[in-house]
């Protein structure tokens, strides 16, 4: 197809852009491969956007776009900033396995700066928060899930803390919460931690047993307070369920809080051995159908509010089997856009029997 330059005042409706549209700071306002909406103009303008790049169809590419074309992600991997990505965050989970196993059975301290600053690299090299999300789509390929699992955290954690207008400093001590969280995992016999299948009631019961032994292993630490008591209380939930404390939403640690977001979101839509990841607009509906209760709500709801809107421009396939674009987000649910398939559309929330069961 062809691409031309247009300005943003010869935009119409239903064309299909042919590159991310990002402000003067970088952060994307509207995805490369989605049509414009009414809403996308208008917000394009309100960022003072002059020009945008489009793509020239003839009537049989507009059909037949869904169904032909590669994958977002597929052509996401074949980027520069993926390679780039994923080869910082490699070296960030080897360091993180080589720092704890050396702790574990040295003693001491580990390198929280260098390990620190490993995740502010990564996400100095995003965009935005947006694309960091698209790359931790990607990026599942380290072996050792506790620690890509604890660096996903870290990395989710940061982008929440900044969307919550947090001090440069409190992200800072998050993204090592977010590091050091499931710690005690390593303290868990691994044919336990690594089953391929539902724990017993006494296997879960070891389990749980993580929290309590990862501030063990971190007491001792020269670490900030708020680090250790993450790795205790990640699993407190607001209404007093959690564990191993049982405490409520005042006495859970504020940085917990965007910690425990992180962890829940993070294990859902990340693959394990046992089960395929669950579609992030899953987990978003799980939290706020059952979320809103256990996590606090001012947090819960930043989160979910962002993460719905990152996922605009997105292939999605429906519980039908079809497959389209993502091309407006209903405000009322987050999890039931407006799809684009071909030249028609299905606006989710106004049909209850068709929701979204993958991100393709």
């Amino acid at each position: 197809m062809e691409i031309r330059r247009i300005r943003i005042s010869d935009a119409e409706i239903g064309m299909l852009v042919a590159e991310d549209v990002v402000n003067g700071s970088g952060q994307l306002i509207f995805p490369a491969e989605a049509r414009l909406t009414a809403k996308a103009i208008s917000r394009i303008n309100f960022h003072s956007i002059p020009f945008i790049r489009i793509y020239i169809e003839d009537e049989e590419t507009e059909t037949d776009t869904d169904v032909d074309e590669l994958s977002y992600f597929e052509k996401l991997k074949d980027s520069e900033e993926y390679n780039t990505f994923n080869e910082q965050f490699t070296d960030v989970a080897t360091t993180f396995e080589r720092e704890m196993m050396r702790v574990l059975k040295e003693g001491g301290d580990t390198d929280s700066v260098t390990l620190s600053n490993g995740v502010k690299k990564i996400l100095g090299s995003c965009r935005s928060g947006i694309q960091v999300f698209d790359l931790l789509h990607c990026t599942r390929n380290y072996d050792e899930v506790i620690f890509a699992h604890s660096l996903n955290v870290a990395i989710i954690s940061a982008v929440l803390g900044g969307w919550l207008g947090f001090s440069k400093e409190d992200i800072d001590i998050l993204i090592q919460c977010g590091i050091y969280h499931d710690i005690g995992k390593l303290a868990v016999p691994k044919e336990i931690v690594e089953k391929p299948g539902l724990l017993t009631s006494e296997e879960y019961a070891v389990m749980r047993t993580h929290t309590s032994r990862g501030y063990g292993i971190l007491k001792d630490m020269q670490l900030d307070k708020r680090v250790k008591l993450a790795a205790m209380m990640h699993h407190e939930r607001c209404d007093g369920s959690g564990y191993p404390l049982g405490v409520k939403e005042n006495q859970i640690e504020r940085l917990t809080k965007v910690i425990a977001i992180a962890d829940v979101y993070e294990a859902m839509t990340a693959p394990r051995k046992y089960r395929k990841a669950r579609c992030p607009f899953e987990a978003v509906k799980l939290f706020e159908t059952s979320g809103l209760v256990l996590f606090d709500t001012k947090y819960l709801m930043t989160f979910v509010e962002h993460i719905a809107n990152c996922y605009m421009g997105y292939r999605v396939k429906l519980n039908d089997g079809t497959i389209g674009t993502i091309v407006y987000m209903n405000k009322q649910d987050g999890t039931r856009p407006m799809i684009r398939v071909g030249n028609k559309y299905i606006d989710l929330f106004r049909n209850s029997e068709l929701f979204i069961t993958e991100i393709l």
